[in-house]
C-alpha cells in the first residue's frame, strides 16, 4: 500500500515553485526546438535523454529497479501517460497555439486530478476548502492569460484540444503513480523513461526526421533542456511530492507553471510583466494556501 501523505511545509512548497519554474521554461524551449525538429522528435530526444541520465543516476545510487512483473505494468503505464502521450500532444499543440493558452488549457490537469483523486485516494477526498483553493488558484491562471486569449482569439482548435489531453494525461498518470511510491523514486522514473524510449525513438525515425542535416545551436540547447533538466530532474522531484503530499498538492503546479512561463519569457524576449501577472501571483498563493489548510 503507498504510505500516507503528510501536510506539505515549506520545503515541499519551494520544491513545487523549483518545478514549476522548470517546467514554465518548457514552453519557450520547445518553441525553440520547433525550428529544427518535429513534435515526434522532441518528445523522443526528451525522452530518451531523461532516460539515460535518470538511468545514470540509479546505478550511481545504487536504486535497483523493481523485479515484480506487475510493477513493471504500472511503470510502462506511467511512462506512457507522464512522458509519451503529454510530451507529444505539447510540442503539437504548441504549433497552433501560443505559450500563454498552452498553460492555461493544461491547468485542466488540476480539475481532473482533484476528481479523480477523489474516487481512487481515500485520503485525497474534495473538500470545501481544497475545491475553494482549486477555484481560486485557477482564477489566477485566467487573470494570467485573459489578455492573450482576448487578442488572439479561440482559433487553434485542434491545438488546445491537444494541450487539454496533455493535462489529463499528467493527471492520471499521477495517480497511477502513488502505486509505486514505496519503491526508489529514481530508479523508477528511470524506468518509465526507458519503456517509453523503446517505442517514442523508432516512431521519431519512422515518422520525421530526428537527424536533421543542419541543427541551430538554440535548438541543441533546447533538446538539452527539456530532457536533462525539464524532465530528468524535475521527474525525479515530481515523484518524491507525489509521495510525501499527494497528488492533488503535486497537481498545482499546474498554477505555476503558467506565471513562470510568462517570467521567463520576460526575461528572454524582454516582455514587460503587467499588473494581471502580479494580481495572478496573488491568487495563485492565495489559492496553493487554501488547498493546503484543506489538507
Amino acid at each position: 500500500m503507498p504510505p500516507a501523505i503528510r501536510r506539505p511545509s515549506l520545503f515541499d512548497i519551494l520544491r513545487l515553485f523549483f518545478v514549476g519554474s522548470v517546467w514554465g521554461g518548457s514552453f519557450i524551449f520547445i518553441a525553440l526546438a520547433l525550428q529544427d525538429f518535429g513534435p515526434v522528435s522532441i518528445a523522443a530526444w526528451r525522452i530518451f535523454l531523461a532516460a539515460v541520465v535518470l538511468s545514470v543516476i540509479s546505478l550511481a545510487f545504487r536504486q535497483k529497479f523493481p523485479r515484480q512483473i506487475r510493477y513493471w505494468i504500472f511503470i510502462v503505464l506511467i511512462g506512457f501517460l507522464n512522458s509519451a502521450v503529454p510530451f507529444y500532444l505539447i510540442s503539437w499543440g504548441q504549433q497552433f497555439i501560443s505559450s500563454a493558452e498552452s498553460a492555461l488549457l493544461m491547468a485542466a490537469g488540476t480539475f481532473c486530478t482533484l476528481i479523480i483523486s477523489h474516487f481512487v485516494s481515500p485520503d485525497e477526498r474534495i473538500t470545501v476548502m481544497r475545491g475553494l483553493g482549486v477555484t481560486v488558484g485557477f482564477s489566477g491562471v485566467v487573470v494570467l492569460v485573459f489578455w492573450d486569449l482576448f487578442n488572439a482569439g479561440l482559433g487553434g482548435l485542434k491545438g488546445q484540444i491537444a494541450i487539454i489531453g496533455a493535462g489529463c494525461s499528467y493527471a492520471v498518470s499521477s495517480i497511477v503513480a502513488r502505486q509505486l511510491t514505496h519503491l526508489p523514486s529514481i530508479s523508477v522514473s528511470a524506468g518509465t523513461m526507458l519503456s517509453a524510449s523503446i517505442y517514442m525513438v523508432p516512431l521519431a525515425f519512422f515518422m520525421e526526421t530526428p537527424l536533421p542535416a543542419q541543427v541551430s545551436t538554440s535548438s541543441l540547447v533546447s533538446l538539452f533542456y527539456l530532457g536533462v533538466i525539464g524532465t530528468a530532474l524535475a521527474f525525479v522531484i515530481r515523484f518524491t511530492i507525489i509521495r510525501a503530499n499527494g497528488a492533488v498538492f503535486m497537481s498545482q503546479v499546474g498554477y505555476l507553471v503558467p506565471l513562470f512561463g510568462v517570467i521567463w519569457s520576460w526575461l528572454y524576449f524582454s516582455d514587460v510583466i503587467n499588473i494581471q501577472t502580479w494580481v495572478s501571483l496573488g491568487l495563485i498563493l492565495l489559492g496553493i494556501a487554501i488547498t493546503r489548510r484543506g489538507s
